[in-house]
């Protein structure tokens, strides 16, 4: 979605108007619309000023569509991010304090405007509970999602068994 088109998202999910929330930001009704209507940018200082207005983070009225094309072009990475967040909320729920460092990176085209996203190659996981620290690479965490599943499945079947009987 283009700047505009996010800035009404998020005017009309708080129930403004154009003119209330130029009054706001401090700018005119007509310059929203005209934002809006991707007819013109708002300098960065206007759309900061406009993303406190509406109370949602800068990054949140951005310009995304690039990164719309990168989730199509690699819809595998997706994927495994997909899982990876699963995973850090299951512990999270356990009582883990969860964060990622990236140790190794590259940058690749997203499209065809130049657009460059930071990749990550190599990352560690490290896990916080009670006090311990533990740190996993990718690939040892990736191991503890896989031993996570199968013990969960196994439990799973192994229910499923009992009940039959």
């Amino acid at each position: 979605m283009s700047i505009g088109e996010n800035i009404r998202l998020h005017r009309k999910e708080k129930g403004l108007t154009q003119e209330e929330l130029g009054e706001l930001v401090g700018i005119s009704g007509v310059a929203v619309m005209r934002y809006e209507k991707g007819q013109r940018e708002p300098k960065q200082e206007t759309l900061l000023k406009i993303a406190k207005a509406l109370g949602v983070h800068l990054r949140d009225l951005s310009d995304n569509s690039w990164l719309e094309e990168f989730d199509r072009q690699h819809p595998e990475a997706v994927k495994q991010i997909n899982e990876g967040l699963a995973a850090i909320k299951f512990l999270e729920s356990m009582g883990f304090t969860v964060s990622e460092q990236v140790t190794k990176w590259h940058d690749e085209e997203v499209d065809d405007e130049g657009h460059t996203a930071q990749i990550p190659d190599e990352s560690e996981i490290i896990l916080f509970k009670d006090g311990h620290t533990a740190t996993f690479t990718q690939a040892e965490f990736e191991e503890l999602q896989s031993g996570a599943k199968e013990a969960i499945e196994g439990r799973f079947y192994k229910k499923v068994l009992e009940q039959q009987k």
